[in-house]
């Protein structure tokens, strides 16, 4: 659970904007009705521990009025009061069009500087409800790396042998399993995986000098989309850094089914890996940003 606690409004500093009142998400902040002639008065009250922490109030106020503890301080710097002021769209565009996935690393290792760098981006990713309730686990020693890319293989080599019995698993498997074991392109994707275990290639996970491994438990449809948003922060962060970045679906995956690889990383049981991160030098220099299909909209 989050530390923030708002504690109310000191006074002197309040000039009765109702930008708190107007702003809260729970309610808590209440401006109670007045005669003619009294003063007016903005008040919080919380009595059933409904505020989210979600610090709209602290980030809304004029006078910087609101008393709260257990937190850093509120952070505050002049183009905040024009955010479009910092990045302007065509700059913004070519930073998001120029991020690939990076599968080619260079053998240096990522200093822990840039590591904090990128996870102090993703702690400032928003969350359903502000839970934020994420765990993370960061690794850059190769044995521990080695274990995982072994756990992805023994994972593929499970699923190569599933394939073999494609023709009878199909009748009982739910579609998009189906669709997926009968595709001749999921088998060829594997016997090529093999081929480049075979060469000393890592098909696994890219030779990447460093993992970063998201968990949260469940608390519902928007947890894994929070995780995605927060590693998404990761990855621009990385990218302006200097470093590559890829999510790998089949290490998540793994994780979450090899027990024993968990409990060697330490996740608890109650918590779902929600994604795993390669990082570290991209080997690799792009000199354009391939196209994308047009999106699909339906305008009422």
């Amino acid at each position: 659970m989050f530390n923030l606690k708002i504690i109310g409004i000191d006074e002197k500093k309040c000039t009765k904007c109702l930008e708190c009142v107007k702003e809260c998400p729970s309610g808590l902040f209440i401006k109670p009705p007045t005669e003619v002639g009294e003063k007016r008065e903005v008040i919080f009250k919380d009595s059933y521990n409904r505020c989210i922490f979600c610090g709209h109030c602290i980030a809304v106020c004029p006078t910087d009025a609101i008393i709260f503890e257990n937190a850093e301080k509120a952070f505050e710097f002049p183009e905040i009061k024009n955010i479009a002021s910092i990045i302007d769209y065509n700059n913004l565009m070519k930073f998001l069009r120029a991020r690939r996935s990076i599968r080619r690393f260079k053998s240096d290792p990522v200093p822990k500087e840039k590591i904090n760098a990128v996870l102090e981006a993703m702690r400032y990713a928003p969350s359903a409800r502000n839970a934020q309730c994420w765990e993370y686990v960061v690794i850059s020693d190769p044995e521990i790396i080695k274990v995982i890319k072994n756990a992805v293989i023994k994972m593929m080599a499970l699923l190569q042998k599933v394939i073999k019995y494609r023709k009878i698993l199909k009748l009982f498997v739910p579609k998009e399993m189906k669709e997926f074991i009968m595709d001749p392109a999921t088998k060829i994707g594997l016997d090529h995986f093999f081929e480049e275990i075979n060469k000393g290639e890592d098909p696994a996970l890219y030779n990447a000098p460093l993992l970063i491994i998201i968990c949260a438990p469940d608390l519902g449809s928007m947890t894994g989309a929070d995780a995605g948003i927060a590693l998404t922060h990761g990855m621009l962060a990385a990218q302006a850094l200097d470093l590559g970045t890829c999510w790998i679906g089949y290490a998540q995956e793994a994780l979450r089914r090899f027990k024993k690889t968990r409990e060697l990383l330490k996740i608890p049981k109650k918590m779902n890996v929600n994604g795993v991160l390669i990082m570290g030098y991209p080997a690799v220099k792009y000199h354009r940003t391939p196209p994308r299909e047009p999106l699909k909209i339906r305008w009422f």
